[in-house]
């Protein structure tokens, strides 16, 4: 007999009744998540009226709000690497910008995600402290280091100074907190190319920097 998926215990069936079943029986589930093959096809056998046996998935359903309200490990992953990938898209003009929001919310869902499957308490706020700290460094760090650098005869003021400082302090929470979720994140999924990925981030945001703030003339040829 054929049916349908409708949840991670309910199965229904192509005769219009409903049967019940255990992720066991499911024998081509291999390592994927029950919870996101709602809608999916497949076939079953059954011996009494209520209860599927042998469960064969033949034809898979993506079940997009299953992957974005689940907490599972297949679910975060697929949302961090979509997330990953609009990021990519903020250099097309205007939307650019929205694309990259889009992205920005996926890769945190992620995030949550996998602190609610890990039940880490620190994984999700660290990101969020990493996160806001990085935001306002930048904010404060462009405009203070703009009047440093618009003259090299103004005076540097206290008010400048405080910015700068600021800046400074909250750019240092970033990079802790951030090393503390890349480390944990490392150590969940046992894979150090998080915290590769960190500090690789770090030095180029750094080069990159350095590069901008040495920049005070064109080579015209």
């Amino acid at each position: 007999m054929q049916g349908k998926i409708l949840s991670t215990q309910l199965i229904s069936g192509d005769d219009g009744k409903r049967y019940e079943y255990d992720k066991n029986d499911v024998v081509n589930l291999g390592n994927k998540d029950l919870a996101l093959l709602t809608g999916s096809q497949v076939d079953f056998v059954s011996f009494d009226k209520r209860v599927a046996k042998s469960i064969y998935i033949i034809a898979e359903n993506v079940n997009v709000s299953g992957i974005l309200s689940a907490d599972s490990i297949s679910s975060a992953r697929a949302k961090a690497l979509w997330g990953l990938g609009l990021l990519f898209f903020n250099f097309i003009p205007y939307i650019g910008y929205i694309i990259a929001i889009v992205g920005f919310v996926l890769y945190l869902m992620a995030i949550y995600s996998v602190s609610k499957a890990a039940a880490s308490k620190s994984l999700f706020k660290n990101y969020i402290i990493a996160v806001i700290s990085g935001f306002l460094g930048f904010f404060l760090l462009i405009p203070a280091i703009m009047l440093l650098g618009s003259s090299e005869h103004v005076s540097i003021g206290t008010s400048v100074i405080a910015v700068l400082l600021l800046a400074m302090i909250a750019l240092i929470i970033a990079t802790i907190y951030g090393y503390r979720m890349h480390a944990e994140l490392a150590r969940l999924s046992g894979s150090s190319l998080f915290l590769w990925a960190f500090w690789i981030f770090i030095i180029a945001w750094v080069l990159l920097f350095i590069a901008w703030w040495r920049f005070k003339k064109l080579e015209k040829r």
